[in-house]
């Protein structure tokens, strides 16, 4: 039983650290869109996930989980921002934060 406690609890530690890496990528994404709404996409992309890399880098497997936020999640923050979404709130209203 205590096994499975344990079990229990080390899986949500687990989904607690990806959820606030998650986040914090969101963050990170909307600082570097900002600035950049109106250039084109593909050099925004090339921004972020270079940008991802660098301050993630300490992170196992940085660079996968960077252009997989990149190809996933990119294109709705820059829609939201876009659409007039606050900055502040973009990375709350996707459920990223």
């Amino acid at each position: 039983m205590k096994f499975v406690i344990l079990l229990v609890l080390a899986c949500l530690a687990v989904f607690t650290t990806a959820d606030l890496i998650e986040c914090q990528m969101c963050e990170m994404s909307v600082k570097m869109v900002v600035p950049m709404l109106g250039e084109d996409t593909n050099t925004i992309k090339q921004s972020v996930d270079a940008e991802c890399k660098k301050e993630f880098h300490a992170i196992p497997f940085a660079t996968q989980k960077c252009k997989k936020f990149v190809d996933e999640k990119l294109q709705p923050i820059i829609n939201e921002l876009e659409n007039g979404t606050a900055p502040k709130d973009v990375c709350k209203k996707l459920s990223m934060c």
